[in-house]
């Protein structure tokens, strides 16, 4: 759609490719248009207005420099289709179901579109979803995310977990530290938040020892089993 002060283009939410091509071009993402495409589809929409300034148009969430953040312990990258067994068999764990939001596994499909639509959110600057790995052996190892859900705060939150095989090894706590540090350092971030079930002892640990301290206790901000809700602990850290 064109107009003289106007120029906007709808694109599928799994094609990265596109959305990168009209972000250099400085269109910028206005929203989600449901059912706009031809077989029924949501599409993005992007646009680009006669006084826009030139040159490729901003993003909260920038790339991972490199590609990647490790060290030399973990590695942490975006997702990728390899990483779809393994973050299913995560999320599917009962310790990881129960404090999760809502405390179910997801169906499989779900976890298709969250890998398919992962690299456009990122673009959005809505999340960036990455895999961790072992960085001896390349397996994949868990997940973390941050979700940019304040923008106007600066502040970001994370949520991380790590398969069985993996943890007692502080991989939780290195990713942590280096999607912290990225947060701050590149996406020039404020406050980075993460909150834990009160009685999830572990994470409240793998924070503290990442340099997170407690800013409070959220009551029942948690969904639980049974129609139930469940009190968190919230942790911050801050750029200084």
């Amino acid at each position: 759609m064109t107009s003289p002060y106007r120029s906007e283009i709808r694109l599928r939410l799994d094609d990265p490719a596109a959305q990168r091509d009209v972000i250099a071009l400085g269109y910028r993402r206005e929203g989600i248009a449901r059912g706009a495409g031809p077989n029924r589809e949501d599409m993005v929409v992007w646009a680009r207005l006669e006084d826009d300034p030139e040159g490729p148009a901003p993003r909260v969430l920038p790339d991972l420099p490199g590609g990647e953040l490790t060290d030399g312990v973990i590695r942490i990258r975006p997702l990728r289709a390899e990483d779809l067994e393994g973050w299913i068999e995560l999320r599917s764990l009962p310790e990881v179901v129960a404090t999760s939001v809502p405390p179910a596994a997801p169906p499989r499909e779900e976890v298709e579109r969250h890998f398919a639509y992962a690299e456009g959110r990122w673009l959005a600057g809505e999340m960036a979803a990455m895999s961790i790995l072992d960085a001896r052996s390349g397996r994949f190892a868990g997940q973390i995310a941050l979700y940019y859900f304040q923008q106007h705060l600066r502040e970001g939150m994370l949520g991380y977990g790590v398969l069985p095989a993996f943890r007692g090894r502080g991989y939780a706590r290195r990713a942590v530290q280096l999607v912290t540090k990225w947060a701050f350092n590149e996406a020039r971030l404020q406050r980075v938040v993460a909150g834990s079930a009160v009685d999830n002892l572990a994470s409240q640990k793998t924070l503290q020892a990442a340099g997170f301290e407690i800013e409070g206790k959220q009551l029942g901000i948690l969904p639980g089993p049974n129609g139930g809700r469940i009190d968190a602990v919230l942790y911050v850290r801050r750029r200084l």
